[in-house]
C-alpha cells in the first residue's frame, strides 16, 4: 500500500513539474534563496524555465536555416509546433511563468530559450507543412495538434508528432472530422460537372487532387487550359477549399520569379492564374519546381547571406493562351486538364458551401482511398509517365482504390500523350506545322520544301517564317514531332536534312465528352 501511495505521489509530482504552476513554484522558491544578487537569480531563472522546457517538450530548428527566425519548440502536452519567436509561443510562456512579457526577466528567459534552440541539446528537422509522407505511410494535418496517418492496416487519428511528423500550428489544415466517407468528386457539382473537353480530363484531375497528400518529390505541375468561362481557376480554388487551404492564387508577372519560389516554398499547393502571356522565366521555373528544385538568393541585398528556397508546393496553372508550354523541356514535365467552356451557371457561394458541407466525407474518402493504395502491392503498368514514373504509378493503385482501374490508366496514357500535342499547338511555328499537317498528306522533304507548302496553305508565313528557322524549330521540337507526326530524319546529298511527316492520328487529338458516346467519362 506505501509503495502504490509513493508511485501516486511520484507521478504527481512528475506532473506537476511540467506544468505551469510547477515552473511558478520553482521560480518562486528562487526568487525565496537569501544573499543571491540579480544578475546570479536571472541566470538560476532562466536555467529552470529550459531545463522545464526539456521536461515539457523538446527544442528543434530548422534544418536549412539553424538561426532564431528558425528556432522551434514542440510542446508534447499540446502537441504543438511553435516558432520560439511566434508571437503564440512568446504570450504562451509568458502566462506560463506568470510574467509580464515586456519584464526584462522575461526578455532574459526569452533570449536563452532561443539559444537553446541552436545548441547540440536540439534537433534540426525539416517540418510537415499541411501533409507529409514516409515509406508505407502517409500523414494528414487535422487542426494542431492531430494528424490522419494511413498505412496499408488502414486509418487512424494519432498525436502531432507520432512517428516523428511534426507539424508547426500555422501549417496544418482546419480541423476535421473523419467520418463516412463520400467522393467528393462525385458529390460536389463544381467537380461533376467539370467541363473537361477530353474524356480523360476529369479522372486526371481527381487523381492528381487525391494525390496531394502523398506529398512526393517530384510533383507534376496541373496545368487547366480553357477559354473564359470554362472555370479553369474555379476547379483548381475548389482543391484548396476541400482540403481547407488558404487559396494561393496568384499572377504571373514579369518580374516576379522571387514570388513563384515563395510560394512554392511554403508548401501545400500554389496556383498561378491566368499564365497567358510570354514570361521568361517561367518554363524553366516551372521545370525545376516539377522536379524538386530550389532557387539560392541573398537573404538581404546588404550581406552575402544565402537562402534557399525548395520546390516543396504542388502547383496548378491556368491558362487561356498557354503560350509557356511551348518550351520543349517543360510540357513533357506537365499534366493537362482541357476545358470547355462552362454550360449553366452556379453561384459562388453555393459551389463553396457544397464543398465546405462535403469536406468532412470528402477528405475521409481520400483518406480511405490512399489507404487502400498503399495496401495495393500488385504491379502497375510501366511507362505511364516518363518524367514522373513514381505520380504514376500510385495514381493506378489509387484508381484501382475506386474502383475504376482501367480509367486510371487511359487517363495517364492519354495525358502522356497529349503532352507532346500540347506542346506543338502553343508554338507558333509548330502550331502552323501542325495545321498544315492536319490536311491529311504525308511529307516527304527538306526543311524549304517544307515551308513552301506550309506558305500555300497560309500565306502570312511568308513574311517571318524562313527555311533555316523552320529547321532550327523543329530539331528543338523533334521528341514532340516525332511523337505526333511520327516525324523522321535523314541526311542526304549535300548534308541537308530530310524530313518525313505523317498526319496527327485521331489518337493524338483530343475526343471531346460531345464526340464520344461515353460523355459522362469518370462520372457518366
Amino acid at each position: 500500500m506505501n509503495k502504490t501511495l509513493a508511485a501516486m505521489e511520484a507521478a504527481a509530482t512528475a506532473t506537476m513539474s511540467t506544468t505551469p504552476e510547477g515552473i511558478q513554484k520553482e521560480l518562486w522558491e528562487i526568487s525565496q534563496i537569501p544573499k543571491l544578487d540579480a544578475a546570479e537569480r536571472h541566470r538560476k531563472f532562466c536555467a529552470a524555465v529550459v531545463n522545464w522546457l526539456h521536461g515539457r517538450g523538446a527544442f528543434y530548428h530548422l534544418k536549412d536555416s539553424p538561426d532564431f527566425e528558425g528556432a522551434l519548440f514542440f510542446d508534447r502536452a499540446r502537441k504543438l509546433l511553435l516558432r520560439i519567436r511566434a508571437d503564440s509561443f512568446v504570450a504562451w510562456l509568458a502566462d506560463a511563468l506568470a510574467m509580464n512579457k515586456a519584464e526584462r526577466v522575461f526578455l532574459l528567459i526569452q533570449s536563452a530559450v532561443e539559444t537553446e534552440s541552436l545548441t547540440e541539446r536540439a534537433t534540426a528537422i525539416e517540418p510537415a507543412t499541411y501533409w507529409a509522407s514516409r515509406p508505407g505511410a502517409v500523414y494528414l494535418s487535422n487542426g494542431p495538434g492531430r494528424i490522419a496517418r494511413m498505412t496499408a492496416d488502414g486509418v487512424a487519428l494519432v498525436d502531432n508528432g507520432t512517428d516523428g511528423i511534426l507539424f508547426p500550428a500555422e501549417a496544418v489544415l482546419p480541423s476535421w472530422e473523419l467520418t463516412a466517407p463520400a467522393n467528393p468528386f462525385e458529390r460536389c457539382g463544381l467537380f461533376r460537372d467539370m467541363s473537361a473537353a477530353a474524356t480523360h480530363g476529369k479522372m486526371l484531375f481527381t487523381l492528381w487532387a487525391v494525390s496531394l497528400p502523398t506529398n512526393p518529390r517530384c510533383k507534376p505541375p496541373l496545368v487547366t487550359a480553357g477559354p473564359v468561362g470554362s472555370g479553369k481557376t474555379r476547379v483548381a480554388t475548389g482543391v484548396f477549399e476541400l482540403y481547407g487551404l488558404l487559396p494561393r492564387v496568384a499572377a504571373i508577372t514579369k518580374t516576379g520569379e522571387k514570388d513563384f519560389w515563395v510560394a512554392v516554398n511554403a508548401g501545400g499547393m500554389a496556383c498561378f492564374d491566368n499564365a497567358d502571356t510570354r514570361i521568361d522565366w517561367l518554363p524553366d521555373a516551372l521545370a525545376a519546381a516539377s522536379t524538386g528544385g530550389c532557387i539560392e538568393q541573398r537573404k538581404l541585398y546588404s550581406d552575402a547571406e544565402r537562402a534557399v528556397l525548395w520546390a516543396r508546393s504542388w502547383v496548378a496553372v491556368t491558362s487561356a493562351n498557354p503560350s509557356f508550354a511551348a518550351d520543349a523541356g517543360l510540357s513533357d514535365r506537365l499534366l493537362v486538364v482541357r476545358l470547355s467552356r462552362r454550360e449553366g451557371g452556379t453561384a459562388e457561394a453555393a459551389l463553396a458551401a457544397e464543398i465546405a458541407v462535403a469536406r468532412n466525407s470528402g477528405l475521409s474518402w481520400i483518406c480511405q482511398t490512399i489507404h487502400k493504395a498503399l495496401a495495393d502491392a500488385e504491379a502497375v503498368p510501366e511507362g505511364l509517365n516518363q518524367r514522373h514514373p513514381d505520380f504514376a504509378a500510385f495514381a493506378v493503385r489509387l484508381g484501382r482504390a475506386m474502383g475504376r482501374e482501367a480509367e486510371a490508366v487511359a487517363a495517364m496514357k492519354a495525358a502522356e500523350a497529349d503532352k507532346s500535342l500540347f506542346n506543338l499547338e502553343n508554338d507558333s511555328v509548330s502550331a502552323a506545322l501542325l495545321d498544315f499537317m492536319r490536311g491529311g498528306e504525308v511529307f516527304a522533304g527538306t526543311s524549304a520544301e517544307l515551308l513552301e507548302k506550309m506558305k500555300a496553305a497560309d500565306p502570312s508565313l511568308d513574311s517571318h517564317l524562313s527555311a533555316k528557322r523552320l529547321s532550327k524549330r523543329m530539331q528543338k521540337l523533334w521528341p514532340h514531332l516525332a511523337a505526333v507526326l511520327n516525324a523522321r530524319q535523314e541526311v542526304g546529298h549535300g548534308g541537308a536534312l530530310h524530313y518525313t511527316l505523317h498526319p496527327p492520328g485521331p489518337s493524338e487529338v483530343p475526343a471531346t465528352a460531345e464526340d464520344d458516346e461515353d460523355a459522362g467519362g469518370l462520372f457518366g
